[in-house]
């Protein structure tokens, strides 16, 4: 069992670059992660797919590590969301909701088809765009819910604020991106959205909520 102290302090040495602390972060939770992350998905090739792809995050995102204050928190429910949405992701169809009180979601999604690969990567791109022109606390609480799959409450618990400061962020959050790619998509509030706009802004929305 490793202490949380020590995960935090490897957390810090990740963020400051060092690969040592990484490797040994890994070999400390690697395993205790796996077993956890099977609990939820029972196969163990891919509960070993769900905690490698955790440490790929943490190190492509090593530069917030100092933000998360609860480290071990962070490791365990990231597995168990990832787990869970590997489970509902292998249905068909999939509602996209928050839930969460206080939040409401811009629309629920039943359903999507691909017409333009291009396409969807241009939304890609300028959703990636204003998600890294959000306040730095706000990106990261958004990324931690939306790309992240956790909740408020377990942010909350991971950055030592209140669960209302949460949703509070992620709301102003959602209303940035929104708005920012609703301007893109040539859709202004004073007109009434065409039907080719929903169809490409619930394409858009997939691709926030995902």
């Amino acid at each position: 069992m490793v202490e949380p102290k020590l995960i935090a302090t490897l957390f810090q040495e990740i963020q400051d670059g060092k690969q040592a602390s990484f490797n040994e972060l890994f070999s400390a939770c690697y395993e205790r992660l796996v077993v956890f992350a099977q609990q939820y998905v029972k196969q163990r090739e891919c509960a070993e797919e769900i905690t490698s792809e955790l440490f790929v995050k943490l190190w492509l995102r090593r530069n917030k590590l100092s933000e998360i204050l609860k480290p071990e928190v962070y490791l365990y429910v990231s597995v168990r969301n990832a787990a869970l949405n590997h489970r509902r992701n292998t249905s068909r169809f999939t509602a996209i909701s928050i839930d969460e009180p206080g939040i409401q979601p811009l629309e629920n999604i039943l359903t999507y088809t691909t017409e333009s690969h291009m396409e969807q990567n241009e939304l890609v791109v300028k959703l990636n765009q204003a998600i890294e022109k959000l306040p730095r606390r706000q990106q990261l609480i958004f990324r931690l819910i939306k790309q992240d799959g956790l909740k408020c409450k377990e942010v909350a618990q991971i950055l030592n604020i209140s669960t209302r400061t949460v949703e509070n962020q992620v709301y102003k959050a959602i209303k940035v991106l929104a708005g920012t790619l609703s301007i893109y998509l040539g859709y202004h509030p004073q007109k009434n959205i065409r039907d080719k706009d929903k169809q490409v802004l619930s394409k858009m929305l997939l691709c926030l909520f995902f």
